[in-house]
């Protein structure tokens, strides 16, 4: 039978498990009564594993954090693509732990927390994410194969905020000296990532038999060796017009059966990296967020940092110092990015975006593009005209003139103008009349410049 005492402040349950075997806990119980509510409902738990209602034990076999993750890994990351990365992760982060010889059984979600806490600042948020998933499905993996009969405190730790990214982008007008700066044998390639979206992986295991240029598509049927994108999905993706002379040259004139080759024609691996080709390319075409302006002086070591390039001297040895430009950091993943904004900004549907760049839903796709331009944000916004802005008071001491409405003639009214005016419009609009009596006189709605089409529609 079990019993309740009283050591110190802290009282003990005394009981036998399903084998027969004393079994002591101390508990967190304030009163004897608490004590005793705990006690029975340990020998509930061990009635129903004498019965085989329950197992034995919440980890039968005995493993440490670290066994578990092992296990994980060669049983269920081994056939990830991302197999090798999640290796050094989780030895790094895991493995190499404090946590990394406490038995499962003994393992509080508080222990995870306090692991993942350590990390904090030292590595990002969406990283610490990372670790907490990788725990996540060890534990979920062994209790779908019955190697672990308890809950999965990982999933009690809540993840880390990450903030929302910001994405850097090529705008319109620089693409075009972007590519003139740019290789001539990489430009294929690169034009392929801006026109399509395609990620480096998807590009880099097209084969030439992917393409239908006749009727315009490529079929993203892999990334890299892998038979199969991110997503497990094939998808279509059409060429633009201006992609079609790329596309030509790289069916003609580059070896082997891949669409986009190294020198030897083989399939580029994830080991290439096109930063540096791309960079080097921001930097010849003036795209750059500065100049690092450095000593010409052997073993000097001056430098200093400066928005342009206008020739300085060393202030310690008076040597002229050498402007080196600084591009701006985008990496070649962000040519996604530009395809995807671009699309966006220049009005088109959010959810063909949505599908020429693979994304499950429209959600993901607003989320990722959010990140617009302000002029284009600005554009957007001014499309909100009433025609009231010469009614705003003017301060005392401000020099601003009233602005006087000027109502633009649009081809629509030129034209009724030109019929004889069918909804009673003069032939010649003086500039200088007020919207707000304009459209009282003649029943037309203040006109709003650039608002036309679906737009104009659309607000109205």
């Amino acid at each position: 039978m079990g019993c309740v005492y009283q050591r110190g402040k802290i009282w003990w349950i005394k009981f036998q498990d399903a084998n027969g075997e004393p079994q002591y806990r101390g508990t967190t119980a304030a009163t004897k009564a608490e004590a005793r509510k705990l006690l029975h409902e340990k020998e509930v738990q061990v009635g129903r594993q004498e019965l085989g209602l329950a197992p034995l034990t919440l980890n039968p076999e005995g493993w440490t954090l670290a066994q578990l993750m092992r296990w994980w890994l060669d049983t269920y990351s081994v056939h990830m693509p991302a197999h090798k990365r999640n290796v050094g992760s989780v030895t790094c982060h895991v493995t190499d732990s404090p946590l990394a010889d406490r038995l499962i059984d003994r393992l509080a979600k508080g222990d995870i927390e306090s692991l993942l806490q350590s990390k904090q600042g030292a590595l990002a948020p969406q990283t610490i994410n990372h670790i907490r998933e990788f725990i996540v499905r060890a534990f979920n993996k062994a209790s779908e194969a019955d190697k672990w009969f308890g809950d999965n405190p990982a999933e009690l730790v809540k993840p880390r905020k990450v903030p929302d990214p910001h994405h850097d982008i090529l705008t319109p007008e620089e693409v075009v000296p972007f590519f003139t700066a740019l290789v001539a044998e990489v430009r294929p390639i690169f034009a392929g990532a801006i026109f399509t979206g395609l990620r480096k992986g998807e590009l880099c295991g097209l084969l030439k038999t992917d393409v239908d240029l006749p009727g315009r598509r490529i079929t993203v049927r892999r990334s890299y060796g892998r038979p199969w994108p991110k997503g497990r999905k094939k998808r279509v993706v059409r060429i633009a017009s201006e992609l079609v002379p790329f596309i030509e040259y790289a069916l003609e004139a580059l070896p082997g059966p891949w669409l986009f080759p190294d020198r030897e024609g083989r399939m580029r691996t994830p080991n290439w990296k096109p930063e540096k080709l791309l960079r080097t390319a921001l930097r010849r075409a003036g795209i750059v967020t500065g100049f690092m302006h450095v000593c010409r002086r052997k073993g000097c070591g001056y430098s200093q940092e400066e928005k342009d390039k206008t020739q300085r001297a060393c202030p310690n040895c008076k040597m002229k110092l050498w402007p080196r430009a600084k591009s701006r950091p985008l990496r070649f993943h962000e040519l996604r990015h530009t395809f995807g904004s671009v699309l966006i900004m220049s009005g088109a549907n959010l959810v063909s975006v949505q599908k020429l760049l693979g994304h499950s839903n429209p959600k993901i796709t607003a989320e990722t593009y959010a990140h617009l331009a302000p002029d284009y944000l600005l554009a957007e916004v001014n499309l909100l005209r009433f025609g009231v802005d010469h009614l705003a008071p003017i301060a005392k001491t401000s020099q601003r003139v009233a602005a006087v409405t000027t109502i633009r003639v649009t081809p629509e009214l030129q034209s009724a103008s030109d019929q004889g005016g069918e909804a009673g419009t003069p032939s010649l609009l003086p500039e200088r009349i007020p919207a707000s009596e304009l459209a009282g006189c003649t029943g037309l709605e203040p006109v709003a410049s650039g608002v036309t089409g679906r737009r104009y529609n659309q607000l109205n």
